[in-house]
């Protein structure tokens, strides 16, 4: 019976794996991070689109408007823009990690590939290699019983 494949890189082919798992947990904290912050840049947005909305309405409908109301309005919708540009830049930060994460999982991916096409190559040169010695052997076996068969009927 031949003895069965073993691959002698097979704890670095395991490394990879685990390296590979690790970035594509990475790659999905951070995809839910970004995820997480244009959700809040969309609730900023949807406010001030609210707020300016009712304030239109409120111009509209309302003639006692007063100077101080329309300041403090003002300075809201202010400090939204300044709220919704500092989400901005949070977004456009948590997209660029994701961008890092995905290349980074892509390299461990393509790495992990190689030593997985390694293991291929070498089970195949394996399975030839142990097929050849197996037909050796079939072909010396049946050498012997034809020989023992000539020698058998030469001798009767």
């Amino acid at each position: 019976m031949a003895k069965s494949f073993h691959f002698p890189l097979q704890k670095v082919l395991e490394f990879k794996k685990t390296i590979e798992d690790t970035q594509a947990i990475a790659l999905k904290k951070s995809q839910l991070s970004l995820d997480k912050e244009s959700g809040h840049l969309n609730n900023l947005t949807q406010k001030k689109d609210a707020l300016l909305n009712v304030k239109e309405d409120d111009c509209i409908n309302s003639e006692n408007l007063s100077l101080n109301k329309l300041q403090i309005s003002s300075d809201y919708v202010s400090q939204l823009n300044d709220k919704i540009s500092s989400q901005v830049q949070v977004v456009e930060k948590s997209n660029e990690i994701v961008d890092k994460e995905r290349d980074d999982l892509i390299e461990a991916s393509k790495n992990k590939k190689i030593v997985e096409k390694l293991r291929e190559h070498q089970l195949t040169d394996y399975k030839i290699n142990n097929r050849k010695k197996e037909t050796t052997e079939e072909s010396e076996v049946a050498l012997r019983v034809v020989s023992k068969k000539k020698n058998y009927s030469v001798i009767q």
